[in-house]
């Protein structure tokens, strides 16, 4: 199933031939790049708890010049694959960066020879999603994350999770710390 066939979503078959295709391209280009992702892609490729996303968001380097050329390709392998791409919306994009991800992770959601991505710190990941908190996928995916903390100490887990708490868009701190909560009930049980 392709792109257009799922509802605007991406499935893991098209996006690892995708990426794998956009690491080939760079690897033409002389190009290697090492990125932060977050979201979608991460519970598709590192958790694999769903099969689909919408797009894989990254922040892209901190060079103009990789950027311009990375752009470029990301066009191309949509256009290949029949996948967003353009001026305005692209099926990889950095739509995240206005949120300002702060962290990195050694975890490693996909590895080409000339393109790794690399998900974010699960505290940082949790509190955009306990912030989204846009239904049952958004609660899927913060779970999982959740999961991936160790050690399972609830109240230093919610500390350093606030920490990342975004500003835009913004939730009162009483509502942040309910949706933890109930997260944390739903992977542990009540505590």
């Amino acid at each position: 199933m392709y792109y257009g066939e799922s509802g605007k979503q991406i499935t893991k078959p098209v996006i690892i031939k995708a990426l794998n295709k956009l690491g080939d391209l760079l690897k033409q280009k002389n190009q290697r790049l090492e990125l932060i992702c977050c979201g979608g892609i991460v519970s598709v490729l590192f958790h694999g708890s769903r099969q689909m996303t919408h797009d894989v968001d990254v922040l892209f380097p901190n060079n103009p010049s990789a950027v311009k050329i990375l752009k470029e390709l990301v066009d191309q392998v949509g256009a290949e694959f029949g996948l967003e791409h353009g001026p305005r919306d692209k099926w990889f994009n950095d739509s995240v960066s206005f949120i300002g991800l702060q962290s990195k992770s050694n975890n490693i959601v996909f590895r080409h020879s000339h393109l790794i991505l690399k998900a974010a710190d699960w505290h940082e990941m949790l509190a955009h999603k306990i912030t989204a908190f846009r239904g049952p996928r958004d609660k899927n995916d913060a779970i999982h994350f959740l999961k991936e903390i160790k050690p399972k100490d609830k109240a230093a887990i919610y500390q350093k999770t606030v920490k990342y708490k975004p500003f835009v868009p913004t939730i009162a701190d009483a509502l942040f710390e309910k949706r933890f909560n109930q997260l944390w009930e739903e992977a542990y049980g009540k505590s």
